[in-house]
Protein backbone atom coordinates (compact mmCIF):
# COMPACT_ATOMS: atom_id res chain seq x y z
CA UNK A 1 0.00 0.00 0.00
CA UNK A 2 1.38 3.32 -1.24
CA UNK A 3 1.22 6.36 1.37
CA UNK A 4 -1.59 7.63 -0.34
CA UNK A 5 -3.65 4.36 0.82
CA UNK A 6 -2.91 4.66 3.91
CA UNK A 7 -4.17 7.98 4.81
CA UNK A 8 -7.38 7.07 2.56
CA UNK A 9 -7.48 3.82 4.97
CA UNK A 10 -6.97 6.34 8.38
CA UNK A 11 -9.54 9.01 6.88
CA UNK A 12 -12.36 6.23 6.48
CA UNK A 13 -11.17 4.49 9.98
CA UNK A 14 -11.74 7.71 11.92
CA UNK A 15 -14.97 8.62 9.84
CA UNK A 16 -16.07 5.53 11.20
CA UNK A 17 -15.34 5.96 14.87
CA UNK A 18 -16.62 9.33 14.60
CA UNK A 19 -19.91 7.82 13.29
CA UNK A 20 -19.57 5.05 16.11
CA UNK A 21 -18.99 7.22 19.30
CA UNK A 22 -20.21 11.20 18.40
CA UNK A 23 -23.92 11.74 19.71
CA UNK A 24 -26.43 11.86 16.77
CA UNK A 25 -28.36 14.79 16.15
CA UNK A 26 -31.79 14.98 17.42
CA UNK A 27 -33.66 15.74 14.25
CA UNK A 28 -31.99 12.31 13.83
CA UNK A 29 -33.25 10.69 16.98
CA UNK A 30 -36.49 12.08 16.31
CA UNK A 31 -36.78 10.35 12.55
CA UNK A 32 -35.77 7.14 13.93
CA UNK A 33 -38.64 7.31 16.88
CA UNK A 34 -40.69 8.37 14.26
CA UNK A 35 -40.13 5.78 12.04
CA UNK A 36 -41.12 3.43 14.83
CA UNK A 37 -44.80 4.35 13.91
CA UNK A 38 -44.63 2.21 10.87
CA UNK A 39 -43.50 -0.47 12.52
CA UNK A 40 -45.96 -3.63 12.13
CA UNK A 41 -46.16 -5.42 15.38
CA UNK A 42 -46.98 -8.71 13.89
CA UNK A 43 -48.62 -11.47 15.78
CA UNK A 44 -50.10 -15.12 15.19
CA UNK A 45 -51.57 -14.62 11.69
CA UNK A 46 -48.57 -11.69 10.59
CA UNK A 47 -45.35 -10.84 10.47
CA UNK A 48 -44.05 -7.78 12.26
CA UNK A 49 -41.00 -5.68 10.91
CA UNK A 50 -38.86 -7.11 13.91
CA UNK A 51 -38.05 -10.82 14.78
CA UNK A 52 -36.25 -12.63 17.23
CA UNK A 53 -32.86 -11.64 16.00
CA UNK A 54 -33.86 -7.84 16.77
CA UNK A 55 -35.11 -8.23 20.13
CA UNK A 56 -32.16 -7.84 21.92
CA UNK A 57 -31.05 -4.81 19.81
CA UNK A 58 -34.61 -3.21 20.82
CA UNK A 59 -34.49 -3.90 24.41
CA UNK A 60 -31.22 -2.33 24.54
CA UNK A 61 -32.16 0.51 22.95
CA UNK A 62 -35.14 0.93 25.33
CA UNK A 63 -32.84 0.65 28.36
CA UNK A 64 -30.86 3.21 26.68
CA UNK A 65 -33.92 5.92 25.95
CA UNK A 66 -35.13 5.43 29.25
CA UNK A 67 -31.70 5.72 31.35
CA UNK A 68 -30.58 8.99 29.40
CA UNK A 69 -33.56 10.72 28.24
CA UNK A 70 -34.84 12.08 31.14
CA UNK A 71 -31.68 13.64 32.19
CA UNK A 72 -30.85 15.20 29.18
CA UNK A 73 -34.47 17.12 29.19
CA UNK A 74 -33.66 17.85 32.54
CA UNK A 75 -30.81 19.43 31.97
CA UNK A 76 -32.01 21.32 28.69
CA UNK A 77 -34.98 22.22 31.26
CA UNK A 78 -32.64 23.57 34.29
CA UNK A 79 -29.98 25.47 31.77
CA UNK A 80 -32.76 27.53 30.23
CA UNK A 81 -33.75 29.14 33.69
CA UNK A 82 -32.11 33.12 33.41
CA UNK A 83 -30.54 32.75 36.56
CA UNK A 84 -31.55 36.81 37.32
CA UNK A 85 -35.24 36.70 36.36
CA UNK A 86 -36.21 32.75 36.33
CA UNK A 87 -36.13 32.02 39.88
CA UNK A 88 -38.51 33.43 42.31
CA UNK A 89 -39.43 32.82 46.19
CA UNK A 90 -43.21 33.04 47.00
CA UNK A 91 -45.66 32.48 49.29
CA UNK A 92 -48.45 30.38 49.06
CA UNK A 93 -51.38 30.73 50.67
CA UNK A 94 -53.67 28.16 48.73
CA UNK A 95 -55.07 25.00 50.95
CA UNK A 96 -53.33 22.42 48.80
CA UNK A 97 -50.48 23.96 48.89
CA UNK A 98 -48.19 24.10 45.56
CA UNK A 99 -48.50 20.95 43.86
CA UNK A 100 -47.67 19.30 40.54
CA UNK A 101 -44.68 17.92 38.65
CA UNK A 102 -41.64 19.60 38.98
CA UNK A 103 -40.87 21.83 36.10
CA UNK A 104 -37.63 20.60 35.64
CA UNK A 105 -37.45 16.93 36.25
CA UNK A 106 -40.94 16.67 35.93
CA UNK A 107 -41.07 13.98 39.47
CA UNK A 108 -44.22 15.19 41.94
CA UNK A 109 -43.83 17.19 44.72
CA UNK A 110 -46.32 19.57 47.09
CA UNK A 111 -45.32 22.29 49.13
CA UNK A 112 -46.81 24.45 51.91
CA UNK A 113 -46.63 27.88 53.08
CA UNK A 114 -43.51 28.52 50.30
CA UNK A 115 -42.18 27.76 47.61
CA UNK A 116 -39.94 28.44 44.47
CA UNK A 117 -41.12 28.66 40.78
CA UNK A 118 -39.53 28.96 37.88
CA UNK A 119 -39.77 30.22 33.88
CA UNK A 120 -38.31 27.46 32.15
CA UNK A 121 -37.76 28.11 27.99
CA UNK A 122 -41.02 25.73 26.87
CA UNK A 123 -43.07 27.67 29.41
CA UNK A 124 -45.43 31.11 28.60
CA UNK A 125 -44.14 34.27 28.52
CA UNK A 126 -44.42 35.19 32.73
CA UNK A 127 -45.71 31.98 33.46
CA UNK A 128 -43.71 30.50 36.57
CA UNK A 129 -43.99 26.81 37.50
CA UNK A 130 -42.74 25.36 41.04
CA UNK A 131 -39.76 22.99 41.34
CA UNK A 132 -38.99 19.93 43.83
CA UNK A 133 -36.35 21.03 46.28
CA UNK A 134 -34.02 18.72 44.88
CA UNK A 135 -33.79 20.38 41.81
CA UNK A 136 -33.32 23.81 43.83
CA UNK A 137 -30.44 22.73 45.46
CA UNK A 138 -28.79 21.01 42.15
CA UNK A 139 -29.58 23.75 39.59
CA UNK A 140 -30.74 27.14 41.79
CA UNK A 141 -27.74 29.95 41.12
CA UNK A 142 -25.67 30.28 44.36
CA UNK A 143 -26.64 33.51 45.37
CA UNK A 144 -30.79 32.53 45.26
CA UNK A 145 -29.66 29.27 47.34
CA UNK A 146 -28.32 30.79 49.78
CA UNK A 147 -30.60 33.55 50.67
CA UNK A 148 -31.59 33.37 54.23
CA UNK A 149 -35.26 32.30 53.13
CA UNK A 150 -34.62 29.99 50.58
CA UNK A 151 -31.76 28.56 52.40
CA UNK A 152 -34.32 28.01 55.57
CA UNK A 153 -36.89 26.29 53.73
CA UNK A 154 -34.38 23.94 52.13
CA UNK A 155 -33.99 22.99 55.29
CA UNK A 156 -36.81 21.45 55.96
CA UNK A 157 -38.00 17.77 55.87
CA UNK A 158 -38.09 17.05 51.78
CA UNK A 159 -41.58 15.11 52.47
CA UNK A 160 -42.64 18.00 54.67
CA UNK A 161 -45.48 15.70 56.79
CA UNK A 162 -44.04 13.61 59.72
CA UNK A 163 -43.33 9.89 59.02
CA UNK A 164 -46.27 7.56 59.10
CA UNK A 165 -44.33 4.39 59.11
CA UNK A 166 -41.81 3.53 62.07
CA UNK A 167 -40.00 1.23 59.63
CA UNK A 168 -37.82 3.35 57.33
CA UNK A 169 -38.36 1.08 54.57
CA UNK A 170 -41.98 0.84 54.91
CA UNK A 171 -42.00 4.66 54.84
CA UNK A 172 -39.89 4.49 51.98
CA UNK A 173 -42.32 2.27 50.03
CA UNK A 174 -45.30 4.01 51.04
CA UNK A 175 -43.61 7.41 50.05
CA UNK A 176 -43.05 6.12 46.60
CA UNK A 177 -46.97 4.97 46.13
CA UNK A 178 -47.42 8.64 46.73
CA UNK A 179 -45.11 9.82 44.28
CA UNK A 180 -46.55 6.90 41.59
CA UNK A 181 -50.34 8.06 41.93
CA UNK A 182 -49.00 11.68 41.69
CA UNK A 183 -46.93 11.22 39.17
CA UNK A 184 -49.62 9.58 36.69
CA UNK A 185 -52.44 11.98 37.60
CA UNK A 186 -50.50 15.31 36.95
CA UNK A 187 -49.58 13.68 34.06
CA UNK A 188 -53.54 13.80 32.66
CA UNK A 189 -55.69 16.62 32.09
CA UNK A 190 -57.57 14.88 34.97
CA UNK A 191 -56.45 15.17 37.56
CA UNK A 192 -59.40 15.85 39.88
CA UNK A 193 -61.47 12.84 38.32
CA UNK A 194 -58.23 10.74 38.82
CA UNK A 195 -57.82 11.39 42.56
CA UNK A 196 -61.73 11.36 43.50
CA UNK A 197 -61.85 7.94 41.79
CA UNK A 198 -58.80 6.35 43.23
CA UNK A 199 -59.88 4.85 46.45
CA UNK A 200 -62.54 3.26 44.41
CA UNK A 201 -60.49 2.09 41.64
CA UNK A 202 -57.94 1.26 44.26
CA UNK A 203 -59.93 -1.46 45.20
CA UNK A 204 -59.62 -3.68 42.17
CA UNK A 205 -56.03 -4.06 42.42
CA UNK A 206 -56.30 -6.83 44.85
CA UNK A 207 -59.71 -8.62 43.20
CA UNK A 208 -59.18 -8.12 39.49
CA UNK A 209 -57.71 -10.35 36.47
CA UNK A 210 -56.16 -8.75 34.00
Amino acid sequence: MTAEDYNELIELLDGRIDELTKPIPSAQILRFAEALRSAVIGGMDSVGTYDQEDYSNLLEAQNVVNEMLPPILESIRATSIDSNSGWQFTTVGAGNGDYGLCAVCEKPYQHFGHTVQVHTFDDHLNAFRGVCRGCVREYGPIAFVERKEVDTWLKQNKRVCAAKEKDRKREGQRIDLIDAIRQHAHSTRYFGDVVQAATKWSEGAFSEWR
